[in-house]
């Protein structure tokens, strides 16, 4: 009787519904040796959503099991900022506290020196596009064509807190975010736009002044309307862009208390957009969700534990349904990955494809040139009455157009009666 009572237990067990399962974050494996250590930065592999790299006080650790294990494969340097390369996703950069670049072709499991041309080696935010890299470090933006050899981009009296990528083609355009400024104050600006490694301008239409970046986030282009998002975290509110950096919207739904330090949009779906704040390291942090692209923002910390959701750094798979990883860090330490399956993220739309060192393609196909025809004087519509059977004879025995017609019926008349009245005159006589 017992083993049947068992046996009927454990069915009840395995046959439990699926929808059982967690619901929102859940913490990843330990990341051995971390300590007291800070989480600065994670990335995910575009082609292998189960690789995450994270960026810590102590290194780089590499997870290729969806964060169950964690192996410290960059160790004694703090790398600020870890990154996936776009046309090889298996290439990774990390950026470090004065070691410059170090660079993975085998998804962060080694890694060589890769600073050749750098001007300041403590490098603290990357952006990768399909043209060119960049990085932002504290003396100015680097660039790199296959971020091996690097050279100045320019802003070097300023500290860069965040770069992105805002534009392929026609030129290579790169946004730069700064919380510092050398020898001087963020006056006059701390959002630029530079393309094709030229001059720098300043973007200020709809942003707060004095305020510093923490965050800058790029999405994708949607194929109904082909621009692409973009979203800045500043100390003063975050703000979405909807014509490459012109002009700048704020975001709403994020409590007055609370200021939104890191931004992320999700690879598939430039609608849906991630934030987080850290509250400078105290107590208050949170994590929110957009689907409207970044205008407006709900909470969405399902899993986080109370009091700790000092949410640092934020990454999203190339999955449906995407799959969101942060990195948290408590202020009174024990940092920690959580993941979250969003389930209930809207269905992405249909994205433009982009290729390297191409335009984007348009929504509506452009018509094929076909030959121009010459211009032609158009004839109004005749308002005359049909023609007569005499007109239309000439017209069609003779082509004539009907004012020659009449003009040659009147001369031929007039000459038959001339003719006929000297006939009768002269020939016949008087009568």
């Amino acid at each position: 009787m017992l083993f049947v009572v068992s046996l009927l237990a454990g069915w009840a067990t395995f046959s439990a519904p699926v929808s059982a399962a967690q619901v929102g974050f859940v913490a990843t494996g330990q990341l051995p040796g971390l300590g007291s250590g800070r989480i600065w930065s994670v990335a995910v592999e575009p082609s292998v959503p189960s690789t995450i790299l994270a960026g810590t006080d102590h290194g780089a650790y590499v997870s290729h099991d969806t964060g169950a294990t964690w192996s410290l494969t960059l160790g004694g340097v703090r790398v600020w900022t870890v990154g996936f390369g776009v046309r090889t996703p298996s290439q990774a950069l990390a950026g470090t506290d004065g070691k410059g670049v170090l660079a993975s072709v085998d998804s962060g499991n080694t890694w060589v020196d890769a600073s050749s041309g750098l001007v300041d080696l403590d490098v603290r935010s990357l952006a990768f596009g399909l043209d060119g890299i960049a990085a932002g470090t504290n003396a100015g933006v680097a660039l790199s064509p296959n971020g091996r050899i690097w050279h100045a981009g320019g802003l070097d009296r300023y500290s860069i807190a965040a770069v992105a990528v805002a534009a392929n083609y026609p030129q290579f355009t790169v946004l730069a975010g700064a919380d510092g400024a050398i020898n001087g104050t963020l006056a006059t600006g701390y959002l630029f736009s530079s393309s094709g490694g030229g001059a720098w301008e300043v973007l200020q239409s709809g942003l707060p002044s004095g305020a510093v970046v923490s965050s800058i986030t790029a999405g994708q282009i949607d194929a109904a309307v082909p621009k692409r998002p973009l979203i800045v975290a500043t100390s003063q509110g975050i703000f979405r862009s909807g014509d490459g950096g012109a002009t700048w919207t704020a975001g709403t739904g994020v409590p007055a208390a609370l200021t939104l330090t890191v931004a992320q949009f999700g690879p598939l779906d430039p609608n849906l957009a991630y934030a987080g704040a850290d509250s400078g390291g105290s107590t208050g942090g949170d994590f929110f969700r957009s689907t409207d692209g970044g205008l407006t923002y709900h909470k969405a910390d399902t899993g986080l534990r109370s009091g700790s959701k000092n949410v640092d750094a934020i990454a999203v798979a190339n999955t449906t349904p995407p799959e969101v990883i942060v990195a948290v860090n408590p202020p009174s330490g024990g940092s920690h990955v959580y993941l979250e399956s969003d389930t209930t993220a809207p269905a992405p739309p249909q994205l433009v494809a982009e290729s390297p060192g191409a335009a984007v393609p348009s929504s509506v196909p452009t018509p094929i040139p076909t030959a121009t025809p010459v211009p032609q004087a158009v004839k109004p519509a005749s308002t005359s009455p049909p023609a007569s059977g005499i007109q239309r004879f000439a017209q069609a025995a003779f082509h004539w157009p009907t004012p020659l017609v009449y003009e040659v019926f009147f001369v031929l008349l007039a000459l038959y009666v001339y003719i006929r009245w000297r006939q009768r005159y002269y020939v016949e006589g008087p009568p």
